[in-house]
C-alpha cells in the first residue's frame, strides 16, 4: 500500500511539476475566470458605459485577434506607462464583444477614454464609452460577450446600472450576457438566447429589481463555490475522515459560520485582509487538515479547526465582491452568500452519502490515507505558487 501512495504522488508531482514549468507559479489560483465591472447610466438620447477589465485579458485578446498570435507569457499584460494596444484594436474588441442598441437600433460607440489603473490589487483597463442616439429612447439593451468564446467562459462583470437617480445590482456571465434598461427606470433582463420576449417581459415587470439582483448574485455565488477548487478540496479534507453523523454537520456548521462571518466583514470593507496573504493561508489550511487525517489519532477539536480556517476562506470568497455592491449591497450580499451556501449543499449532498457507505468497508483506511496524501500534494503546490510572487 505505501509503494501505491508513493507512485500515486509521484505522478500527481509530476503533473504538477509540467504544469509549473508550462505557466508561471505565481498564477496559481483555485478560481478560474477573471473579473470586471460595468457603470451603465441611462438617458433619454444617450447611454454612458464605464467598463473595467484586467489588463491582460484585453491584451490576450488583441493579441490574438489583431496579431494573430499567441501568448506565451500569461503575466503579459499591457502597464500604465506604455499600453501595447491602440484606439483602433480597443475599438475593434468593442465592436465585436460589446453591443448596445436603443429601440432596436445598434448604437456607434465614442471612445472618450482609456486608461490602466490597479483596482483590488490588479491591472484594470477603465474604458469611457457613449452610445449617443439622435432621438428620445424608450429601451436600451446591452448584450456582453467579453471573452466567453476566446479562452474564459468563467469571465463574470458586476454591473452597476443608474436609470433615473434609482441604482440597480447585476451580473454578466457566460448564461446571462443580455440586460434590458429603459430610461424611466424600468429594467429587465434575459439569459441569453434562452426563453421568449414575451415571458421575459412579464417575468421581468413581476419580479422587480430586487428578485433580480437576488437571483444574479446567488448564481455567482452558485458558481464560485463550484469553480472554487480549493475550497472544495479543503471540505473534502475535513470530512473524508471517519466520522459520526452529528460531526459532520458541526463541521459543516462551524465552516459555513465562519466564511459567512468574514465574507460579510470583508466585502462591506469594515475589516480588509490582503489576498498575498489570505491566499497562501487558504493552501495552508488544506495541507494541514490532510496532515492531520494522516498523523492526529484525536478529531473531536475538528469543529473548531473548521471555523478557525472558515474565517479565513471567508476573505477568499469576499474577493470577488470588492468593487461590486452598490446601495443595495444587503440584498446582494445576502444572495451571494446563500449561493455559496447552496453551492456547498448540493456538494456536500453527494459527497456525504459516499463517505458515509466508504467508512464502513475494510480497506476505507488505505483511502483516506492516499486521498489525504494527494490533497497535502494540491494544497502544497498552491501554496508554493502563491508565495512564488
Amino acid at each position: 500500500m505505501i509503494r501505491a501512495i508513493r507512485y500515486a504522488a509521484s505522478i500527481l508531482f509530476a503533473v504538477l511539476l509540467m504544469a509549473g514549468t508550462v505557466g508561471n507559479p505565481a498564477r496559481v489560483q483555485a478560481h478560474i475566470g477573471t473579473i470586471g465591472y460595468s457603470e451603465i447610466r441611462a438617458a433619454d438620447h444617450t447611454l454612458s458605459y464605464t467598463l473595467h477589465l484586467e489588463a491582460r485579458e484585453v491584451e490576450q485578446w488583441v493579441t490574438i485577434r489583431s496579431r494573430k498570435t499567441v501568448v506565451i507569457d500569461p503575466d503579459s499584460t499591457a502597464k500604465p506607462d506604455g499600453p501595447s494596444w491602440t484606439d483602433s484594436d480597443l475599438l475593434r474588441m468593442i465592436g465585436e464583444t460589446l453591443e448596445v442598441t436603443a429601440d432596436g437600433q445598434k448604437g456607434r460607440v465614442d471612445l472618450k477614454a482609456s486608461s490602466v489603473d490597479k483596482k483590488n490589487g490588479i491591472d484594470m483597463l477603465t474604458l469611457q464609452l457613449e452610445y449617443p442616439f439622435p432621438k428620445p429612447v424608450g429601451e436600451y439593451k446591452v448584450n456582453y460577450h467579453f471573452f466567453y468564446d476566446l479562452d474564459d467562459p468563467q469571465h463574470q462583470n458586476f454591473v452597476t446600472l443608474w436609470e433615473n437617480g434609482k441604482q440597480v445590482q447585476r451580473v454578466f456571465n457566460k448564461d446571462l450576457r443580455e440586460i434590458k434598461l429603459t430610461p424611466s427606470g424600468a429594467e429587465q433582463t434575459t439569459a441569453a438566447a434562452s426563453k421568449p420576449e414575451k415571458e421575459l417581459s412579464s417575468h421581468a415587470k413581476a419580479g422587480g429589481s430586487w428578485t433580480i439582483t437576488f437571483r444574479d448574485f446567488f448564481v455567482t455565488g452558485v458558481r464560485h463555490i463550484w469553480t472554487g477548487y480549493d475550497h472544495l478540496l479543503f471540505l473534502l479534507g475535513l470530512l473524508i475522515l471517519k466520522q459520526s453523523t452529528k460531526a459532520y454537520i458541526r463541521i459543516v456548521s462551524a465552516f459555513t459560520v465562519g466564511h459567512s462571518v468574514t465574507l460579510a466583514l470583508a466585502a462591506l470593507d469594515i475589516v480588509r485582509a490582503p489576498l498575498s496573504v489570505i491566499e497562501p493561508l487558504i493552501a495552508l489550511s488544506i495541507v494541514f487538515i490532510a496532515v492531520e487525517n494522516l498523523w492526529f489519532k484525536r478529531h473531536g477539536h475538528r469543529w473548531l479547526i473548521a471555523l478557525g480556517f472558515g474565517f479565513i476562506h471567508g476573505f477568499g470568497f469576499a474577493d470577488i465582491l470588492h468593487g461590486a455592491l452598490g446601495e443595495h449591497y444587503l440584498s446582494a450580499l445576502l444572495s451571494f452568500n446563500l449561493g455559496v451556501e447552496a453551492g456547498q449543499l448540493v456538494v456536500l449532498g453527494a459527497l456525504l452519502p459516499l463517505l458515509l457507505y466508504l467508512r464502513r468497508v475494510t480497506w476505507y483506511p488505505r483511502v483516506l490515507y492516499a486521498a489525504s496524501g494527494l490533497i497535502a500534494l494540491m494544497g502544497t503546490y498552491w501554496f508554493i505558487g502563491r508565495i512564488a510572487i
